[in-house]
């Protein structure tokens, strides 16, 4: 493995799944396919509102953060859309531009993702220093949503997937960037028979993987299976009431190619007058990070403002608490 690819894994893995990134003497990580995985900024959290129902997404319809999870979601938007993402997370810093219009029955958006892992000090295979390398990943997002009918909604988002670093020191044996290629289906329904009941499911990061050069094969793309439930409580039990709302969300997400990491997410969502909305939740993970969440949101005409933070058990190992900071502007 080339060490460009073994300090991107490593970044990435600690990054997004720190509690079980170690193993017992400290400098291993754990034994599992998942842990070759390429790209998995593609699996970090963002988004505002998603984080602070702590992942719960999935069967969200007419939400612009679908660009980036579900992108059936994106079918019911009826304005075209301006969004900006901003996100810290144990060490880590995204953000996402992107922008969601209309094309005759279409929703088509376009959005770019920039996820910075910061500065990685190299080592070669006898611990001798190489210097230091950083690491930035993008992804150019494109989205397709489409209403097959009043009831149900699909999506896909092609992503073209830019992995890079920057070396200072010895840099001869590190690359200086790959491309790969992704796809996320999905799929969201109201369940008429049931009011307020909405269910959606995702394919995820769907892909040939990357391979990196002077490699012989290739490592698979971080690709998930993602299912879920919504329930508008109020509108399921007083569909009279106007003021107040109350919205109950749970996804389970597992891995394509494994069957031992299921992991849970469950959020809820009150709001008053279509204006202010309060969010929390608790989410747990197959990598050891779990723990509650809580966002606050505001809607006012066309714009929309979403703070969101995790409490997970590994929030406290950096001095930057994870935050997420969203916007939208509908035209």
């Amino acid at each position: 493995m080339k060490p460009r690819l073994s300090s991107l894994i490593l970044a990435t893995h600690i990054a997004l799944a720190p509690a079980a990134a170690l193993g017992q003497d400290g400098t291993t990580l754990r034994s599992q396919s998942s842990t070759r995985e390429t790209a998995r900024f593609l699996l970090a959290p963002i988004g505002a509102r998603t984080v602070g129902m702590a992942g719960a997404v999935a069967a969200s319809r007419a939400d612009i953060e679908g660009v980036v999870w579900n992108p059936a979601s994106a079918a019911g938007i009826d304005r075209p859309t301006a969004y900006f993402h901003l996100a810290n997370d144990f060490g880590t810093a995204s953000q996402v531009l992107g922008f969601l219009g209309r094309w005759r029955s279409l929703r088509v958006g376009l959005a770019y993702y920039h996820f910075d892992m910061g500065s990685i000090e190299a080592r070669d295979a006898a611990n001798q220093d190489l210097g230091s390398v950083a690491l930035d990943d993008d992804a150019l997002i494109l989205t397709g949503g489409y209403q097959l009918s009043s009831t149900v909604d699909v999506g896909v988002n092609y992503k073209l997937v830019r992995l890079s670093s920057a070396c200072t020191g010895d840099c001869a044996a590190f690359d200086g960037g790959t491309l790969g290629h992704a796809f996320d289906l999905g799929v969201v329904t109201d369940i008429a028979p049931l009011r307020g009941l909405t269910i959606g499911a995702v394919l995820r990061n769907l892909g040939p993987g990357v391979t990196f050069t002077g490699a012989s094969t290739g490592d698979p793309m971080p690709s998930r299976v993602r299912v879920g439930a919504s329930l508008n409580a109020v509108e399921a039990f007083k569909p009279d009431e106007s003021r107040f709302g109350f919205l109950l969300q749970a996804d389970l997400q597992q891995t394509v190619t494994e069957f031992d990491d299921l992991e849970g997410y469950l959020g809820a969502e009150a709001s008053l007058r279509g204006i202010l909305y309060l969010r929390g939740g608790y989410a747990w993970t197959a990598a050891g990070r779990r723990g509650a969440a809580l966002g606050v949101g505001l809607r006012y005409d066309r714009i929309v403002v979403d703070l969101g933070h995790s409490f997970d058990d590994f929030s406290g190992f950096d001095s930057d608490s994870p935050f997420q900071l969203s916007l939208a502007f509908g035209f």
